[in-house]
């Protein structure tokens, strides 16, 4: 079929396409005035099948790149917010890695070693991130604009550290924490934390979204499920449920659905342990979402670490929290102390203990300090000096 409106232009993609054996890598466009006939490639993250319902933009093209700009710019001129789906592709090792090949290797995309290029062509090509280009001059331009990236690919740090992107969806919150890999997640923070850890404020954390399975296929429904729901509501930075995550549905939701295939009914006893667990955290976001004041503690142990707890403080200013988190099947007992520590921004570091978390600094060690567990709802009384020892 021709998808061109111009009677001039015939657009065509390849027959694999409609009967489903195949997806086109590139549109076949004929100018029927002349006759030439060129092939363009479709949008491809080279993981798996090309999108057939876009064409590439040539990024290395600097008129190509300032069409893009300006398109972006005059969406800011109307809207606050602007998503940009799949955002790693357009950074500048994507662009490499995907159509500008180096000479000799295979490439990602069919037919794309037939333009490599060297280091040096290519970085002449592409002297600067576009992702870096965009947020300064939406900045300049349009400012108060918040910019929001899907960047995986565990890019997520990249895009807002190097290239200033406000907020990005954290696709290593719901890859490490499924997959057990709980220090490597806690180091994570670690780096975080070292760096600047405002950078925490601006992640987007998740457990599931229309490209990944459910989050009842990769949590369950019970106490793992609810471990890495406590983490997503108490971090900072934004937390963001998926489509039937609260309900348990199972089916897995694309964008482009309609209605649901299935008649899936809510799991009554899931939804009631989020009113009693999750949602009172909820209407606490004020508690958790900033990261001035967020503290990572080390859980120790008579066997050392135990990297699978994940221990945490923060205050509002007014309340403090401490969040303790075992994404483990298994117990632990230990002890708590030092926070790890933390960028001043001032070139120093931030120390302090968690007793200087939790309880204020004009308090004295013989005022009480009254706590409230938030699973069992029991009440607790320590003394500040108890606290501080």
């Amino acid at each position: 079929d021709n998808l061109s409106g111009d009677p001039g232009v015939d657009i065509r993609i390849e027959d694999h396409y409609w009967n489903r054996s195949d997806a086109a890598v590139v549109f076949r466009r004929e100018d029927r005035n002349t006759g030439e006939v060129r092939y363009i490639y479709h949008g491809n993250d080279g993981t798996s099948m090309p999108w057939n319902d876009t064409a590439q933009i040539d990024f290395l093209n600097p008129e190509a790149r300032e069409a893009v700009i300006q398109d972006i710019l005059h969406v800011a001129r109307n809207f606050p917010i602007i998503r940009f789906d799949a955002a790693m592709v357009l950074a500048r090792k994507s662009i490499r890695r995907l159509w500008f090949p180096s000479p000799g290797s295979g490439g990602a995309i069919p037919s794309r070693s037939e333009h490599a290029l060297s280091d040096e062509e290519f970085m002449s090509a592409c002297p600067s991130e576009f992702w870096r280009d965009v947020v300064d001059r939406v900045a300049a331009e349009v400012p108060g604009t918040l910019l929001l990236a899907e960047a995986f690919w565990m890019m997520e740090g990249y895009f807002v550290r190097s290239l200033g992107m406000h907020r990005v969806y954290n696709s290593a919150f719901m890859n490490m924490l499924r997959d057990g890999k709980n220090a490597e997640y806690r180091e994570a923070i670690k780096e975080t934390l070292t760096f600047d850890p405002g950078i925490l404020q601006r992640y987007v954390n998740f457990m599931n979204n229309p490209d990944e399975e459910t989050a009842v296929d990769q949590f369950g429904k019970d106490d793992r499920y609810f471990a890495a729901c406590t983490l997503l509501t108490t971090l900072p930075g934004l937390p963001m449920f998926g489509h039937g995550q609260v309900e348990g549905f199972t089916e897995k939701y694309g964008m482009e659905y309609v209605r649901a295939y299935r008649e899936e009914q809510p799991d009554g006893d899931l939804v009631a342990r989020h009113e009693r667990e999750i949602f009172p955290l909820m209407h606490r976001r004020s508690l958790f979402a900033g990261a001035l004041s967020f503290r990572l503690y080390d859980l120790n142990t008579p066997e050392g670490v135990n990297e699978n707890v994940f221990a945490y403080s923060n205050t509002d200013g007014q309340n403090r929290v401490l969040v303790l988190v075992n994404n483990r099947f298994e117990r632990s007992c230990g002890t708590i102390h030092y926070a790890f520590p933390v960028n001043d921004g001032n070139g120093g570091q931030i120390t302090g203990s968690l007793g200087d978390a939790l309880v204020p600094s004009d308090r004295n060690s013989s005022d009480w300090v009254l706590m409230r567990e938030h699973v069992s709802g029991l009440w607790f009384l320590r003394s500040a000096g108890e606290l501080r020892s």
